[in-house]
């Protein structure tokens, strides 16, 4: 199941039209999101939320998704990680300096889903994970 429409995207994200290869990008960001969520809408039924606030902020988070996959070319976990770090290192003799470059891509939250998804989402609870037993 599809949880928005290209028209939906182009209307929220205010552009012309959607990003190319915008079927393959919204299921793969559905997924990121539903991991994210612990397959909230898998279980629940997103058209019969009456938490409507909820609905906004997953979709919104889905079209974040999209945006950053469209913008930075990365669709996997693995791509996300080789584009990140990068070093390189001169030795000579016993003296060894090395630099480490971070891509400017990299977000806060060290994989895939973006932040802006990941700070929508957390506004209505749909990361939220319980308290852990000490």
């Amino acid at each position: 199941m599809a949880y928005i429409t290209q028209q939906e995207y182009v209307t929220a994200m205010h552009v012309i039209e959607a990003p190319n290869g915008f079927d393959e990008l919204l299921e793969l960001a559905s997924m990121y999101v539903d991991d994210a969520t612990n397959d909230y809408y898998q279980f629940n039924k997103i058209d019969d939320d009456k938490f409507t606030l909820r609905v906004f902020r997953f979709k919104r988070a889905v079209m974040f998704q999209i945006k950053y996959m469209a913008d930075t070319g990365y669709k996997t976990q693995r791509d996300y990680h080789n584009a990140q770090v990068q070093s390189t290192s001169q030795s000579i003799g016993k003296t060894s300096v090395s630099r480490t470059f971070s891509s400017s891509n990299a977000n806060e939250s060290g994989g895939i889903l973006c932040d802006e998804a990941l700070k929508s989402l957390a506004g209505v609870g749909l990361t939220y994970r319980g308290v852990m037993h000490v």
